[in-house]
């Protein structure tokens, strides 16, 4: 290895190979800078000798004039003159002149001027001249260099004899060149010559002159068009930089007349600035109305008010060493009018010290841009006035609407426990269900963050599973009386009962995906499944599906739903009114959840989607272990759909009872009374209130007449209609022992044998008690709830909902009551019930200073639980409740299962901490 420098840490070679590089790049500068002064000097020379009009290229001194002698032809002198030509004339036709002058004094054929490329070894036509007699054939022929590659093979010595700069003659009678001429004979050219052009020992092109005689090629002429070749390359190489520089500058005036943005040029050491005419354009200035320097940008085109602002972000930048800058200013037009610009800048030409010397940019009118702008935000302005006018409109609304559904629906509640007959109790039943279902509309026309933000703001809510279910097959049922529809809910055990989720969402799915099933299957029946898909600590996904047998659909409609299924918020609200899966699909995804559809033609449709819910403080289901033992207790099924009689047996077989199953009506008369005989009766048979030939109704009839039967059985009757609906139609349904709403699940079906157990002697020997402890009503007996309430009605309803479970209740009319009752009490409260709106104190105030430990003389009661109820039910209202210290929020009407929940949870927290204080 070569030693290293001190400098540097290259070997010595690669130093000397580096100098000897530098030499030759510095003798090529000077043969170009003797060249650029030759060519001076021709042009100065011409201008004196050839005047201003057009010549033909100059004629030789030597040889006899109109035909060729056998002496040369061409001297330095003729070469020097054609120069002359070259630079005066600064034609692109000039090149063709000399050689065509070339041609006709040497009785050629044909000349071609090629280019070659060392990278890629080929060669490319630069310029051509052929004698006017050539046929079109052999010109075309010629200029296709398929002839030349046998000559420019890199191993050939043809190609070295051109790569160190000899010509080469090529001659027809000369046999050792039989195959490099064999080409050329076949176009008569029988005598030709390859003139290379080297420049630093390398091949640059060359030229090829043709003959049609075996006239011998002169030396001195081929020394004169040696040289005279790399003058011919230089002009057309300068020639091609120039049109290409030409080109350049009219595209880039053609560009700035043609766009509407402004260019400059500002030199930062002498403050000269050029302002393209675009940029004048744009402010109303013709080109020489002002000179072009910063006085005029400062004192005529920038808006006063921004010109220290503009200039102070240049100098900015250009002592940060930017590399670019982009800024919005305001400019002056000629006539007085603003115009707002979006300056581009770059900066080029640093000095030793790094700082631009040069900048260069384009200034584009955003006026249009700017003045749209100022208009979105004074309509903004305005839309957040009206959204916010709308919110407290909505709020007031909705209090005063829930105020009295309070009442509706607490009263509603209180009366159940009265005495009421059968039709009263049906007609309570209805009344309750109507008020959810005006609950669930008010809830919807007043969920003003869809209509604000064109979203849906998903409730977090405890709701039961199975009287979602039951509202959905009374919704379907009883609205279907011109046609008969049955739907068949197949809910697994593992499902839970209890969830914390939207129900009101859930029910707008699967109300909409039943009604496509029965609107475009052209079947009676829908199946309605739930399975469980996982489950965690924190939340369980359940899977539904809706799915029917009728018609089904082709695979190119399959495809086209599934591709509108793709849910965009930016569609027209129109359309999303219209298309309501992809309203569910949206729905699904919000509830963390996956929606698929599958179909065949004639097949039917399968609908299925997921959901996520959280679990809810009840537990999932009411049932964790049964308070009877029910497994001496038999039923027997009867139902002529397969699907819906095996989905009943398997949810009583579920709760421990015997079970035996059937599908004709006239045979389950017969089983009944063969169980009877044989002593082993049924205790409960479960009739489908629709089935062919005979009704769940008829057959009870039959049953309960039957005298032959020494056990007769109780009849439970599954319909979706309640029994005053089904009284007035027929006269046995005075004979239906208990009426079982669809869909039938576990816990229901278990309350229902439960009570008609309790109501008779002998069940109850067969299925003893089992005692089991109950924990929420362990919490709440006895304890102690101040209530802060102004409505009298819904003072009456808290108390009254509270007093089913022993508590003890003390009313306030408005906060300031409420610490007055928290101070002056020797016995503490367990928890306050806490209206938000009230006069004198609303609930948020009395709040806060509970927290603040403002109470008098009592500040024991500082940590009490707080529950706001309250009639708005907005959004915002839950966490506005959470932040002035409240421990839980319920919305009016209140729900009586979700407050003792709601109260249950609070006051086990409440004795697990001070358990773990007094320790």
């Amino acid at each position: 290895m070569g030693k290293k420098s001190l400098h540097s840490e290259e070997s010595e070679e690669a130093l000397a190979a580096k100098i000897l590089l530098l030499e030759e790049e510095l003798a090529s500068l000077k043969q170009s800078l003797q060249a650029q002064h030759a060519i001076r000097q021709l042009r100065a020379s011409a201008a004196g000798d050839y005047g201003n009009d057009e010549q033909d290229a100059p004629a030789p001194s030597l040889g006899t004039k109109g035909k060729a002698t056998e002496g040369p032809i061409f001297d330095e002198s003729w070469v020097m003159e054609t120069l002359k030509f070259l630079v005066k004339q600064q034609h692109s036709s000039s090149p063709l002149q000399v050689l065509a002058q070339v041609g006709k004094l040497l009785d050629l054929r044909e000349i071609g001027l090629w280019g070659w490329d060392a990278h890629s070894a080929s060669v490319s036509l630069l310029n051509q001249w052929a004698a006017q007699d050539l046929s079109d054939t052999t010109r075309q022929r010629l200029q296709h260099p398929d002839w030349l590659y046998f000559l420019l093979k890199p191993e050939s010595s043809y190609f070295r004899q051109l790569r160190d700069g000899n010509a080469l003659a090529l001659t027809a009678t000369d046999h050792d060149l039989a195959e490099a001429t064999q080409g050329l004979r076949a176009l008569d050219i029988y005598n030709s010559l390859i003139i290379p052009l080297c420049e630093q020992a390398q091949l640059r092109g060359f030229m090829t002159l043709h003959r049609d005689n075996p006239r011998t090629w002169h030396a001195q002429d081929t020394k004169a068009l040696t040289s005279l070749l790399a003058w011919l390359f230089r002009f057309m190489h300068q020639h091609e930089q120039l049109r290409v520089m030409v080109d350049r500058d009219t595209r880039y005036q053609y560009a700035m007349e043609a766009t509407n943005d402004g260019l400059w040029d500002w030199n930062l050491l002498t403050n000269k600035i050029y302002f393209s005419r675009s940029y004048l354009r744009m402010l109303g200035y013709d080109y020489e109305d002002l000179p072009g320097n910063l006085d005029t940008l400062r004192d005529y085109f920038v808006h006063p008010d921004d010109v220290d602002t503009m200039l102070g972000e240049y100098q900015s930048a250009i002592d940060n060493r930017q590399e670019s800058l982009q800024l919005q200013f305001r400019m002056l037009h000629r006539d007085g009018n603003i115009i707002w610009v979006h300056s581009k800048a770059k900066f080029f030409e640093p000095d030793h010290q790094g700082h631009a010397s040069r900048c260069v940019g384009v200034n584009t009118d955003i006026s249009d841009f700017m003045t749209s702008r100022e208009e979105l935000l004074s309509a903004k302005a305005q839309a957040d006035l009206a959204s916010k006018t709308k919110s407290e409109f909505l709020a007031r609304v909705s209090h005063e609407i829930r105020t009295p559904m309070n009442a509706i629906i607490g009263i509603g509640y209180l009366m159940q426990d009265t005495q009421l007959d059968e039709q009263q109790q049906s007609y309570l039943t209805s009344i309750n269900s109507a008020a959810d279902s005006l609950l669930q509309i008010i809830n919807q026309l007043l969920d003003f963050s869809k209509i604000e933000a064109g979203r849906v703001i998903l409730e977090y809510a405890h709701f039961d599973l199975d009287q979602l279910f039951e509202k959905i097959s009374r919704l379907f049922e009883i609205s279907a009386l011109h046609r008969s529809v049955n739907i068949v809910y197949d809910i697994k055990p593992e499902v839970p009962r209890f969830l914390r989720g939207d129900a009101s969402r859930l029910s707008q799915i699967l109300g909409h995906l039943i009604s496509n099933a029965f609107q475009y299957s052209n079947t009676n029946q829908v199946i309605v499944r739930v399975v469980r898909k996982s489950q965690t600590s924190r939340q369980v996904v359940l899977e539904f599906s809706v799915e029917d047998a009728g018609l089904g659909m082709t695979e190119e409609k399959l495809t086209h739903i599934k591709e509108r299924l793709v849910f965009n918020k930016n569609t027209p609200e129109t359309e999303k009114n219209t298309y309501g899966l992809g309203i569910c699909s949206h729905l699904v995804h919000l509830m963390q959840g996956d929606f698929s559809i599958d179909s065949s033609l004639n097949k039917g449709c399968k609908v299925t989607f997921s959901a996520a819910f959280e679990h809810s403080h009840l537990g999932e289901k009411t049932l964790i272990n049964h308070p009877r033992d029910l497994n001496n207790i038999r039923a027997l099924i009867v139902d002529d759909n397969t699907i819906a009689r095996t989905i009943i047996a398997s949810t009583a077989r579920s709760i421990h009872l015997q079970v035996d199953e059937i599908d004709n009506p006239i045979a389950a008369i017969e089983r009944i009374r063969q169980a009877d005989n044989l002593g082993q009766p049924y205790h409960f048979i479960l009739l489908d209130y629709r089935m062919p030939n005979m009704n769940g109704l008829q057959l009870t009839g039959l049953i309960k007449s039957d005298r032959s039967l020494k056990q007769k059985p109780r009849v439970f009757l599954i319909s979706a209609y309640h029994r005053d609906e089904i009284s007035s139609a027929d006269p046995n349904a005075i004979l239906v022992d208990e009426f079982l709403s669809k869909p039938v699940s576990e816990s229901r079906l278990f309350d229902a044998i439960s009570q008609a157990i309790g109501r008779e002697q002998l069940l109850q020997d067969i299925s003893p008690k089992i005692i089991t402890p109950t924990d929420i009503e362990e919490l709440l007996e006895n304890a102690r709830i101040l209530i802060a309430e102004d409505n009298i009605v819904n003072q009456q309803v808290i108390r009254g909902i509270l007093k089913k479970k022993k508590i003890t209740t003390v009313i306030a009319t408005n906060g300031i009551e409420a610490l007055k009752l928290l101070e002056a009490t020797s016995e503490p409260f367990d928890a306050i019930l806490m209206d938000l709106e009230m006069p004198e104190m609303d609930g948020l105030e009395a709040t806060r200073r509970i927290r603040a430990g403002q109470l008098r003389a009592n500040n024991l009661q500082q940590n009490i639980p707080i529950v706001a109820v309250t009639a708005q039910a907005m959004r915002g209202d839950r966490e506005r409740c959470l932040a002035a210290g409240m421990n839980g929020y319920i919305s009016k009407p209140v729900n009586p299962e979700l407050l003792y929940t709601t109260l249950a949870d609070i006051l086990r927290k409440k004795k697990v901490t001070n358990g773990n204080s007094h320790h």
